[in-house]
């Protein structure tokens, strides 16, 4: 019985050891674990903060093109001067974001008493090339009703995410807008 009580007392010690040393190592289990986690939080927050600044553009970006429609379908004749005023005022709106990324083209397209063809009547670009008066412009199904005039905005912001700028190129955010002239049934320019 002796032998027996010495063997297990001797097995409950080295028990005991084990588990003192499995705590202390613990530590070194600890710090891979965190040294594998830490790139992909890292990279967690980096993208959340990426998506959260892309988010916060295209809101802006549809923020922009709503108000340029706008602007100009509330009035009756609309000078060039009057256009370059309200293109400039796109600034305004997009800030704090830069805008040398925005492009914007402003336009009023009537379509023929038939409603087949729409036509661009004047366009006024910003940061882009504009449309080519007079030619044709294909509206979105449903969209063209004889007789009428619409105020057209294209708005293209390409954002360039702040990290990994050289990895990853420039995500175009774009949003068209069409609006029919409130005061009148089409808007005059005048230069």
């Amino acid at each position: 019985m002796h032998c027996l009580s010495r063997f297990f007392s001797g097995a409950c010690r080295r028990a005991r050891d084990g588990a003192r040393t499995l705590r202390r190592d613990e530590g070194g289990m600890i710090a891979v674990e965190f040294a594998l986690l830490i790139p992909i939080a890292v990279l967690i927050l980096v993208a959340e903060f990426t998506l959260g600044e892309a988010i916060g553009i295209s809101r802006k970006v549809a923020i922009t093109g709503r108000t340029l429609t706008d602007l100009v379908a509330r009035r009756a004749v609309v000078s060039s001067a009057d256009l370059t005023t309200i293109l400039n005022a796109s600034t305004q709106i997009i800030a704090p974001f830069p805008s040398a990324s925005l492009k914007i083209v402003l336009a009023q397209l009537s379509t023929d008493d038939k409603g087949k063809t729409t036509t661009v009547v004047w366009n006024e670009p910003f940061n882009t090339t504009g449309l080519v008066d007079k030619s044709t412009f294909v509206l979105p199904a449903g969209m063209a009703q004889a007789g009428t005039s619409l105020i057209y905005a294209e708005v293209r912001y390409d954002y360039t995410p702040p990290f990994g700028a050289k990895l990853i190129p420039a995500v175009p955010i774009r949003y068209t807008f069409y609006i029919n002239p409130r005061i009148t049934s089409s808007v005059q320019r005048v230069n």
